[in-house]
């Protein structure tokens, strides 16, 4: 298989991981054309850690956006953006976004991700499963699923990627949903890969503050139209299969806030439409899956 695909990573102040990052790439059975890394105004190390990199390997590539200020999801996508206008005038087929702080565990990590789209023209984006670190081990993230890629590992078609305008910046985040989301409008399939872990090394919604951050994800849901039953079945699953109670019962009084302050949400009508189908055709899937296992007791 030849390496047809380009990276492209967003870092800020990522002195901690950034290491990890690119040793899991050099790992890999096959490396990227270019890998475009663009510090976006970090005041650590994290330069200089890529810089050392970059001086015993020519595909990867750093670059500054020299961004100020507190690190935001709009300034990663931004950040994402520029990378891609470099790489626009190289050949390669596929465009992977893996974040500073993400690390494929297999070294055939992007070869086996690469043959899924050799064997379905349709497959617009693809990639692992999310692992994060709880009490010294690695768990599967519980919002895992089959239809649906987390952004900081999301590989794109090219021409799906270029179809959809690439990453939109949005104030409170989800550009990688609402890529998902263009992409299943447009015909696209979108497919994760269980059989992938991905390590991910800082805590989800963590880089502002965790309960600042798990606030903010509902009232990014919010933003995104996203059903007001979704979203409480989401919180109650989340709560029946973690631990960590008031983590899911912060996120869903991020969405409360939203609803309540009278906002509207950020997308067109017919995307929400279609999100809201998805998300009722999910419920019923839970329901189905939850009274099938009452029937077993």
């Amino acid at each position: 298989m030849h390496s047809n695909f380009i990276l492209l990573t967003a870092a800020k102040n990522e002195e901690k991981y950034i290491g990890i990052a690119i040793e899991s790439v050099l790992r890999q059975n096959i490396r990227p054309v270019v890998w475009f890394i663009m510090d976006d105004g970090s005041t650590d190390q994290t330069a200089q850690i890529v810089q050392r990199y970059m001086s015993k390997h020519s595909f990867i590539r750093l670059y500054s956006t020299k961004s100020h200020g507190n690190r935001s999801f709009g300034s990663k996508d931004k950040a994402i953006n520029a990378a891609y206008e470099l790489a626009r005038q190289l050949e390669f087929d596929f465009v992977g976004i893996q974040d500073a702080d993400i690390a494929p565990k297999e070294n055939n990590y992007y070869e086996t991700v690469l043959g899924k789209f050799e064997a379905n023209e349709r497959l617009g984006i693809a990639g692992g499963y999310i692992y994060e670190r709880y009490k010294g081990a690695w768990v599967c993230r519980i919002s895992n699923s089959p239809d649906s890629v987390a952004g900081g590992i999301q590989l794109f078609r090219r021409r799906c990627y270029e179809g959809i305008g690439g990453y939109t910046p949005l104030h409170y985040g989800g550009e990688d949903w609402l890529a998902q989301l263009d992409a299943k409008i447009a015909g696209w399939e979108v497919m994760a890969l269980p059989e992938l872990p991905v390590y991910h090394y800082r805590p989800t919604s963590s880089s502002d503050g965790r309960w600042r951050g798990l606030f903010r994800q509902g009232m990014m849901d919010a933003s995104f139209g996203s059903h007001p039953v979704f979203e409480l079945m989401k919180c109650a699953r989340r709560i029946a299969e973690s631990p960590v109670l008031i983590g899911s019962i912060i996120s869903f009084c991020g969405y409360v806030w939203w609803m309540i302050s009278g906002r509207e949400p950020l997308l067109q009508a017919e995307k929400i439409v279609y999100l809201r189908n998805e998300q009722i055709a999910k419920i019923l899937r839970w329901w189905g899956d939850l009274n099938s296992n009452l029937r077993i007791f």
